[in-house]
């Protein structure tokens, strides 16, 4: 993990409300793996005092990007920064993605979820894998067909995408969790699920996986101060033997296999 400030590279509108933030760093380039995080603090502002994570949405050469949906009024400040403007960064943070090369990897992704999705598809890409595994897909689903991201990046990458929006304006009328339910049965054997998005969908992803016997890991999404493990901010019902108890996004996340979040807690 580092603390460096660095100047913003580049900042890109995507939608209305998502940009994209680049900032070049050697050392957490180098270090970084799909499903890790960092966090972010313009230096030119004292409120909100607090920094922001963010997953990591891709890794070319030095450069880090971001995707950063505005939300607040810490999103929007960074929204309005310009190249050379400093930022605060630590990190990278967490636990990510563990890739398996035996396992044909289906990534499933709502909304700005679909962030931490594109570094772990570049990875699955180039690892080394099983001659016989599937090639990663992308099953993906938005309100509306604006809402959908990332869809140029991952086609570039050669990726498999079906799509789904809620109301219907591209791809498939419905949600996500509706791709998955059309591919039961189908030679899923060896799959191996990686998701991320709003809280719902992955509860509904966790149980479709758990009914087929799929392994399954989520990207939880917590309200984080200090991304350390100290402040507790982002506690997460985990199973144990004894019942369940408190797991840190933070630091035992944000990526954890499905069955051991206590969805209902």
């Amino acid at each position: 993990m580092f603390f460096q400030e660095i100047p913003i590279n580049k900042i890109d509108p995507v939608t209305p409300v998502v940009f994209r933030l680049s900032f070049l760093s050697k050392e957490i380039a180098r270090e970084a793996q799909p499903g890790q995080f960092v966090m972010i603090h313009p230096k030119k502002f004292s409120e909100p005092l607090l920094p922001r994570p963010f997953s990591i949405h891709r890794l070319q050469g030095n450069r880090v990007d971001l995707l950063i949906r505005v939300a607040g009024q810490g999103t929007r400040q960074l929204g309005g920064l310009s190249p050379g403007e400093v930022l605060e960064v630590k990190g990278p943070l967490g636990r990510g993605f563990t890739l398996d090369s035996e396992k044909d990897p289906i990534l499933v992704a709502g909304g700005i979820g679909m962030a931490p999705l594109l570094y772990l598809a570049d990875r699955l890409i180039t690892m080394k894998r099983n001659k016989t595994v599937a090639p990663p897909r992308l099953l993906i689903g938005a309100g509306s067909k604006k809402d959908l991201l990332g869809l140029k990046e991952f086609k570039e990458m050669g990726i498999r995408i079906q799509a789904v929006t809620e109301d219907g304006s591209f791809g498939q009328k419905g949600l996500v969790t509706d791709l998955l339910e059309g591919m039961s049965g189908k030679g899923l054997h060896r799959a191996m699920i990686y998701t991320c998005g709003p809280r719902g969908m992955l509860r509904a992803v966790a149980s479709w996986a758990a009914a087929g016997n799929i392994p399954c890991q989520v990207s939880l999404e917590a309200q984080m101060a200090c991304g350390m493990g100290a402040c507790l901010g982002c506690s997460v019902a985990r199973h144990s033997d004894s019942g369940p108890r408190y797991a840190k996004v933070c630091q035992d996340g944000p990526v954890f296999e499905s069955q051991e979040v206590a969805w209902n807690e």
